[in-house]
């Protein structure tokens, strides 16, 4: 169709509702209605949904955790879980990442996984986020004065307002942190979503020693000119790509990681490999040349009582198929199926009736703690 002289092409998304006994109003149908619109346009647009009992369920669920976000906000249950970034070389912490996890009453421990859709759909992603903020810079301020960074993420919608510079910097002084101790963490969509706003809100930071990190890369738009373009400190290689390596084999993702690194070199960019469990995976990625990682393989994301400055050791002895976790202030190695990698799990106390597993000096398994620098 033509509409000013434009080409247009329009398409249609449909929700259907059957009028049955358990309706009261005109209002119940349209209400039913509209729930199937909306997940005919997020399936991709251009068809039609049926509201019907399992839609129904979905959508109890969805109001009950929306009640439960907005309870948790008030009672506190919202905690920063942190995983160390290392120097790949020698296990050294140089920094922290900050993870949202939810202390859930009934359910236990949540991953974001398992809430923010809701949290984003009903708005109130930006007060956890900013609770997670002050609980960071909280536990910040708490630590050794020049010792390691803590990054946060920030999500696009933060970078909406052109007062989130000041917030944060106010946040930063009003808890007596170091700018320089604290990074934020952004994905490329919110590089691409207001370039102008984004550019301006990352040179404020950056002048007074708040530094950029790339999150993500490689999984998005990945475009040459905004790395160029914004103050970036730092990429983080995705999980993907590491998970992809093919150790020497044909068909890996190693020649991506290496254009990474060496653009990331010409641009004197730090990168972080995100996603690091085997020691193979840390051995490749030292060759090509990567000074940094994450991942379960030096340690899961910690309460903050599990913090401290130090370096990661054992790492170079570590066997693909172990995870350590730090419980009651002694290190324990758990098989992969272990229930502590479930999402019900808390670092710092076992929610499951299995055995602990101590490490003994006569097994093969990895020592992989946090001893004093």
């Amino acid at each position: 169709m033509l509409l000013a002289d434009r080409q247009l092409f329009p398409s249609v998304s449909v929700g259907i509702t059957l009028n049955h006994d358990t309706h009261e109003s005109a209002e119940d149908l349209l209400r039913e209605a509209h729930v199937a619109v909306h997940r005919a346009k997020q399936g991709g647009r251009h068809r039609f949904e049926i509201f019907d009992a399992a839609l129904h369920q979905q959508v109890v669920h969805q109001l009950d955790l929306e009640g439960e976000l907005r309870n948790a906000l008030q009672n506190g249950e919202f905690e920063p879980y942190f995983q160390p970034i290392v120097r790949l070389e020698d296990g050294a912490i140089v920094g922290h990442e900050s993870l949202l996890r939810w202390h859930h009453p009934r359910r236990g421990l949540l991953a974001p996984g398992a809430f923010l859709a809701v949290a984003e759909e009903s708005g109130c992603i930006a007060q956890i986020d900013w609770q997670i903020f002050e609980r960071t810079c909280a536990m910040l301020a708490c630590q050794p004065q020049g010792g390691a960074y803590y990054t946060i993420n920030v999500s696009p919608q933060h970078f909406r307002s052109p007062k989130l510079a000041r917030r944060l910097l106010e946040m930063i002084a009003r808890h007596g942190v170091a700018p320089q101790r604290l990074r934020v963490e952004i994905t490329e969509s919110a590089v691409l979503e207001d370039p102008d706003l984004m550019l301006r809100t990352l040179n404020d930071l950056r002048e007074t020693g708040v530094l950029a990190v790339l999150d993500d890369f490689g999984t998005g738009y990945s475009s040459l000119s905004y790395l160029h373009r914004f103050p970036l400190r730092c990429i983080k290689i995705d999980r993907s790509f590491v998970e992809a390596m093919r150790l020497g084999q044909e068909g890996g993702s190693e020649a991506d990681i290496r254009a990474v690194l060496a653009m990331s070199s010409a641009l004197d960019m730090d990168v972080i490999a995100e996603g690091i469990e085997t020691r193979r995976q840390q051995d490749a990625l030292l060759a090509l040349g990567c000074p940094y990682g994450q991942g379960f393989l030096f340690s899961p994301p910690r309460p903050a009582s599990g913090v401290g400055p130090g370096r990661v050791t054992g790492a170079g002895r570590s066997v693909p198929e172990v995870d350590a976790t730090c419980h009651a202030g002694q290190v324990l190695a758990r098989m992969r199926d272990c229930p502590c990698r479930q999402p019900a799990f808390v670092p710092g106390a076992v929610r499951h009736p299995g055995p602990k597993v101590p490490i003994q000096p006569t097994l093969s398994i990895p020592h992989v703690g946090v001893v004093p620098s």
